[in-house]
């Protein structure tokens, strides 16, 4: 029997396959493109890891791409409206934007380097699929792969109150956005937000601009429009409706670095039963994107999937035997790191509650709240527990108090 068997080369896969290798686990990860497929391929995400996330890495001995150009000490918030609402904030730890056509083979490259086994696949693995493979193993750990995920992992409703996407998204990657290394969130009341930071890529650091548009607003056009209209479209949008992210634009310069380089589309958060049973007789269990997505509105996506797979490998290396009950424990105890990340990102898809602008106009004139609130998106636990608490909110804004939960 061959360990621990591991579908999906995303960031949630590729970290449980390096740690469980650091724990000694033998495993063996199957994933349906190569290194240099994803190198070559389109843009799949627009990420920025925070702390934690890349505090795992340096354990790891994966820490790469750290050019000070793609890592962000300080996030500008900017609300649209007359006057518009604005702050910025600093963070101890940098957020850190890379390419993941660049991060995920130099995580795969190091997990094979180390005598990692790769497979990739010869199609999309279905369930049936992931069947055979854990013939060879004591548990089959599925961190991505649409056929099986839809086949094996049914949505869970008491954890997905949306049935349908909340905002139609498109990122991409572009030249000609002259502004520092710092995260830009900007918001437009009703319509929509656009998010803008700097990202290592192939062509070297260059501006990520994600478009979150509320369904049938303004900005949904750049969702599905053709690739070759977006550049021409976007900027009028953005002087439009992120008026402080326009004044950064060079309008000679501007454009997409190629049609490789935009992701459209839209994602309707879901939770998924997190644990299957395989004919077989062995068990499967989901991590990552294939167990939870959430809309990237909070920019929690890899940093929830880096954390969630570190759990299932330390539980993994306690050793087994991976049954049912072992599969269900190690999900309830990702939940508990999951929940509060869902939670959070369902409700800031909503507008914010009287508390939480009560937060926000207060950090416009308090440089602690101003730091305080760009430090959330490092650790969303601590995010929810103050967000979600009117009365906490009003002891930090009313009595110029420390959270109770200061964890930042």
């Amino acid at each position: 029997m061959a360990g621990i068997g591991i579908v999906g080369a995303g960031i949630s896969g590729l970290t449980l396959a390096l740690r469980l290798q650091q724990l000694g686990v033998e495993t063996t990860l199957y994933c349906e493109r190569g290194a240099e497929s994803i190198r070559t391929g389109r843009l799949p995400n627009t990420v920025a890891r925070m702390g934690h996330t890349q505090e795992r890495e340096r354990e790891l001995g994966s820490a790469h791409f750290r050019d000070p150009a793609c890592l962000m000490n300080s996030a500008t918030l900017s609300i649209k409206g007359d006057p518009p609402l604005e702050f910025t904030g600093y963070v101890s730890e940098p957020f850190h934007a890379v390419d993941f056509r660049l991060l995920l083979p130099a995580f795969m490259d190091d997990y094979a380097g180390r005598g990692g086994e790769i497979v990739p696949a010869a199609t999309e693995p279905d369930a049936a699929q992931v069947d055979r493979w854990s013939r060879r193993h004591e548990l089959m750990v599925v961190a991505a792969g649409r056929r099986s995920v839809a086949e094996l992992f049914p949505r869970d409703p008491a954890r997905s109150p949306y049935d349908r996407p909340q905002r139609r998204l498109a990122a991409g990657l572009y030249h000609g956005i002259d502004l520092p290394a710092a995260f830009s969130n900007n918001i437009a009341g009703g319509v929509g937000e656009i998010f803008r930071l700097p990202m290592m890529t192939r062509e070297g650091v260059v501006s990520t601009l994600l478009v979150e548009a509320i369904p049938g607003g303004p900005l949904e056009p750049v969702t599905h429009m053709p690739w070759n209209e977006v550049s021409a479209a976007l900027p009028g949008l953005i002087r439009e409706y992120a008026p402080r992210l326009a004044e950064g634009l060079n309008p000679a310069e501007f454009g997409l670095l190629g049609p490789d380089d935009l992701l459209q589309g839209a994602i309707t958060p879901t939770v998924r039963r997190p644990v299957a049973e395989l004919p077989g007789g062995r068990i499967a269990l989901a991590v990552g994107d294939a167990w939870i997505v959430n809309d990237p509105i909070t920019g929690q996506g890899a940093n929830l999937g880096s954390r969630c797979a570190w759990i299932a490998a330390d539980a993994i290396a306690a050793g087994g035997p991976y049954d049912a009950a072992f599969a269900h424990a190690t999900a309830e105890r990702m939940w508990e790191a999951a929940a509060p990340v869902t939670d959070w990102t369902n409700a800031f898809l909503q507008p914010p509650p009287e508390h939480v602008a009560r937060l926000l106009l207060a950090a416009a004139t308090r440089q602690d709240l101003a730091d305080l609130v760009v430090s959330l998106f490092a650790d969303p636990a601590f995010a929810w527990s103050l967000l979600s608490s009117p009365e906490e909110v009003a002891r930090v804004v009313d009595g110029g108090q420390k959270p109770l939960y200061d964890r930042v």
